[in-house]
Order: C-alpha cells, then structure tokens, then sequence
C-alpha cells in the first residue's frame, strides 16, 4: 500500500519504477516490433498534426485562443500513442532510467532510440503523401496548404541554440505526460494526464522533433504550389522562403531538436526522478 496515493493513483516512487520496467521491456523488444510500433507512433504523431492544422488554419478566434484549441487537438497524438500502443523516440528517451540502474546497457538503449526514431520518421512520411494526395491542402482556398507552409517556414527560422532549448522545453513536457499517465490505472485518468503538458508544449510553441518530421516535409512539398505560395503572400506578406530546404530541416531543425528532446525527456525527467528513488549512495 505504500506505493499508493490512494486506490487508483500510483506514487511517484511507483511509477519511476513502473518506467524502469517498461524501459527494460521496450529495450528488449524484438526489431520486428520495435520497428513497425515506431512507425505506428510516427502516424499517430503526424494525425495529430494535421488535426491541429485543421483547427488553427481557419479559427476566428484570438491568437491565444487558436494556440489553446490547437494544442488541445495535437493531444490527439500522445493519447493515440500512449492508450492505443506505440513506440515514441521522445518518451522513450525515459528509458535513461534503466541504463541508469543498470538493467539494460548504453547499447540497447541506443538500439531503442535509432530504430524507434526511424520508424517515426517513417510514419510521419508516411501520412505527409496520404495528406497531401488527399488534397487537404486545398481546403479554405489553399488556406490550409499556407498555414502549413508558414508552420514549416518558422520551425526552420530560429538559431541553433533557441530551436534546442525549445526542443528541452517540449520533451520536458511531453515525457511529464507520460509519466502522469503511468499513474492512472483507467483510460480517464490517462487522458486527463496526457491533455494538459500537451496542450502546454504545443501552445508554447516549442519544439518536437517527431512532430516537426510532419510539419516541415509537408511544407517542403507545397513549397513550390504556385496556388498555395499565392495565398501564403495574402495571409502573410512576401516572405522568403529560401529557408526552407531539406537540409535546413535537418541542421537547423531535427538535429538540435532531438539534442533538446534528449535533455529534456532524458535528463530533467528521467535522471531527475532516478536520482531521487532509485540512486544508490
């Protein structure tokens, strides 16, 4: 009974062991799983963000207000990973805690992390050509398609520095979501957890590597649709957007991402709560 708070809530103590043996079990899954459960999170991350562009590309509503609404539907995401089964390289970057205790190698952590982290990117492709094919982009008179462009444009426009610590700042969030959620024993309380760090992260607008492996290659594509560029000057002037390129997504933005994702989800959750119950003077 002392790893409870009540009947239904697990104490912090439970669940930093509950997370050392769910890194243990997701370090030793098989590549088979690994590999096809990490493009299932890529998907399911990459559903939330066209759902949150869905709701911000045409909200008349202030611009805080849209942040808020759009946060809430890219919770759709975590809550589809975490309820429904998936592997997420951001929360699995909690599996720190079972190296820390020595329950599982650098290795296989590193094995988790490389495999996890191509599956998402895989995923997150995946449903990048379904949208676009789709022809979501269409919607609002190519509103949708530059709203897209100028969420990818942004995410490539911050200094290395900046665009890492905004990464720490989101997988801080992200990874308190999951750690909130292995505390809940119903499908409610995992929602509930899962809802408010979320909208949080999103709102804030930091920075989510997975995420941004939808956001950025999606406007990747639509960058040179004259219809969409068309509406991109009426919504939001003559910018440039020679800034935006393959490799700018990766040198100035998944890379220091995933740096901060690491530090964030890794170091000031996981070794965080390592150190207070599970380090042995």
């Amino acid at each position: 009974m002392e790893n409870k708070l009540n009947i239904d809530l697990l104490s912090p103590e439970a669940v930093t062991a509950k997370a050392e043996s769910t890194g243990v079990k997701k370090a030793h899954n098989t590549l088979r799983a690994t590999v096809t459960l990490g493009i299932l999170a890529g998907t399911f991350i990459a559903f939330a963000g066209e759902f949150y562009t869905m709701v911000i590309f045409d909200a008349r509503v202030g611009s805080s207000l849209a942040k808020l609404l759009g946060g809430i539907s890219f919770s759709l995401g975590l809550i589809l990973v975490v309820i429904a089964g998936a592997e997420l390289f951001t929360g699995n970057t909690l599996l720190i805690i079972a190296v820390m205790t020595k329950k599982i190698t650098w290795r296989l952590l590193l094995r988790n992390w490389v495999l996890v982290y191509i599956g998402n990117f895989i995923g997150s492709l995946f449903i990048v050509l379904l949208v676009y094919y789709s022809e979501q982009w269409h919607l609002g008179n190519f509103s949708f398609g530059a709203v897209t462009l100028k969420i990818a444009l942004d995410k490539v426009s911050n200094d290395f520095i900046t665009t890492m610590i905004r990464g720490i700042l989101a997988n801080t969030l992200v990874v308190m979501a999951i750690w909130l959620s292995y505390s809940g024993r119903t499908v409610t309380d995992k929602l509930l957890a899962i809802i408010f760090p979320i909208t949080a992260f999103v709102a804030s607008g930091f920075e989510h590597s997975i995420a941004n492996m939808y956001f950025i290659p999606f406007g990747l594509l639509l960058k040179s649709n004259i219809q969409v560029q068309n509406t991109f000057v009426k919504l939001f002037g003559n910018l440039d957007l020679s800034p935006l390129t393959a490799s700018n997504f990766v040198l100035k933005n998944l890379f220091p991402v995933t740096l901060g994702n690491i530090i964030g989800g890794g170091l000031l959750v996981g070794a965080v709560y390592w150190f207070v119950y599970l380090h042995k003077k």
